[in-house]
Parts: C-alpha cells; sequence; structure tokens
C-alpha cells in the first residue's frame, strides 16, 4: 500500500512540477516578434504585419509613403536579414530575427537619386538596379544587373542620364555606375533567333555621327565643304580682277 501511495506522490509531483513550470514562464519569453513603424518628417510608414511568429520564414514589408516630403531613408532598430529592397527603397521587406522598430525618414527637399531599370522588350529579359535609391552627394554606385530569359541574348544597355562608368561598359550584363542624375536605364534583349542589330550610340551628338559615305564624322565633312567653298569664291574674285 504504501508503495502504490510512492507511486501516485511521484506521478503526482512531476504532475505539479510541470504546471508550475508552464505557469512560472518568464514574462519576456514569447512565440512571436513584434513590428512597430514610424515616421519623420512629412509621410509617413505602413506595414504588412504587427508581428511575425518565431522560428518561422515570415517576412514584413514596410512601405513609406510621401505627404508633401521626400523619402530619404528606413532606420531600422533591431535585428533582420534583408528579403528585397535596400534602406533607401520606399518598399523593404525584411525578415525579422527580433523586435522591429522602422522609422521611415523624410526630408524637405529631394536629396537623392533614383535608379530605375527596365527590360525590352520584357518578355525576354529582366533588368535591376541595386540599390534604387542613392543619396546625393554621397558617391554612391548603382550595379544594374541584366538577366536573359526565354532564349533571349542580352544586347546592351541604353541609360538616359549623367553618369560615371565604374566597371562593365554598355555591353556588359553588370555595369556599376555613379549616377550624377536620376538613372533612366533600359536593357535591350534579342529575341531567339533575331541577329543582333548594329549598337546604337545615344550620348553621341548629331554633328559626331560618321558620314554614311565617307565614315568620317560630318562635322569634318562640313568643314572640309566650308573651305571648299571659301576656296571656290576667293578663285572666281581673282579670275575676275
Amino acid at each position: 500500500m504504501k508503495r502504490v501511495l510512492s507511486v501516485v506522490l511521484v506521478v503526482m509531483m512531476i504532475f505539479a512540477l510541470a504546471v508550475s513550470a508552464s505557469a512560472l514562464k518568464s514574462p519576456g519569453q514569447k512565440d512571436y516578434y513584434k513590428i512597430e513603424v514610424g515616421s519623420e518628417g512629412k509621410g509617413h510608414a505602413e506595414k504588412s504585419a504587427d508581428k511575425v511568429e518565431i522560428g518561422t520564414d515570415g517576412t514584413v514589408t514596410f512601405t513609406a509613403i510621401e505627404d508633401g516630403g521626400f523619402f530619404t531613408k528606413w532606420i531600422i532598430d533591431g535585428k533582420y536579414t534583408v528579403v528585397s529592397g535596400s534602406e533607401y527603397d520606399d518598399v523593404l521587406v525584411i525578415k525579422p530575427e527580433s523586435d522591429i522598430l522602422a522609422v521611415a525618414s523624410f526630408s524637405e527637399e529631394k536629396d537623392y537619386l533614383n535608379v530605375y531599370a527596365k527590360p525590352e522588350p520584357p518578355e525576354y529579359g529582366e533588368a535591376t538596379a541595386d540599390p534604387a535609391r542613392i543619396k546625393k552627394g554621397s558617391d554612391g554606385t548603382s550595379t544594374l544587373t541584366a538577366t536573359e530569359k526565354n532564349g533571349s541574348t542580352f544586347q546592351e544597355w541604353k541609360l538616359e542620364c549623367e553618369y560615371d562608368i565604374v566597371s562593365g561598359d554598355l555591353k556588359s550584363k553588370v555595369l556599376v555606375i555613379r549616377p550624377k542624375t536620376d538613372v533612366y536605364a533600359t536593357a535591350y534583349f534579342t529575341k531567339p533567333g533575331e541577329e543582333p542589330t548594329e549598337p546604337s550610340t545615344p550620348d553621341k551628338k548629331d554633328e559626331d555621327k560618321p558620314s554614311p559615305k565617307t565614315g568620317y564624322p560630318l562635322f569634318f565633312v562640313f568643314g572640309i565643304m566650308g573651305l571648299a567653298l571659301i576656296a571656290g569664291v576667293v578663285a572666281t574674285k581673282k579670275i575676275k580682277g
């Protein structure tokens, strides 16, 4: 009888300890990360979730919305991994690794440069810019990447902006530039079975383009023609004189 009572007491003690351990769970111990947003300046921030469960691959998307000001960057307190975007992108996706406070900072004046990248035709390639926003005066760079798909062939980049090339060239799939103005970059792809066209040089002025007959720049051809005309006039005057 005593042995039975002893076993019962042991079982009751184990059960009581288990219940106590559950009841005495640390107040700071939780199963999710808390997500908060804020803003400074003329604008506000939005989040896709209030919390992310710990131990999962859950992500949260932050969106900065301008309202009279210009979005500058995200200021984030906490541990996280960037999934897409950067601190200078108005849309940023992260995977939290702790509680997160993300503040969208807005300035009175535009103090950044945008870098836009697009493929042409869209169904045969992809074009990305990383980062897509650079602080003015920071001497920052952006990496343009062209990715072929559906059997296409990358041909060249065309840029509408002022910039310096850091590495690569307009025919490189990966081109690193230092923007001086907003960048509008187009990656051109050749469809499967098509022959690549002669690359254009959009940065050249018309007068610097080669003459179709001589191969010399037009300004050179026009200059020669002008000299010939002047010489003819002078010769005519001498003959009449």
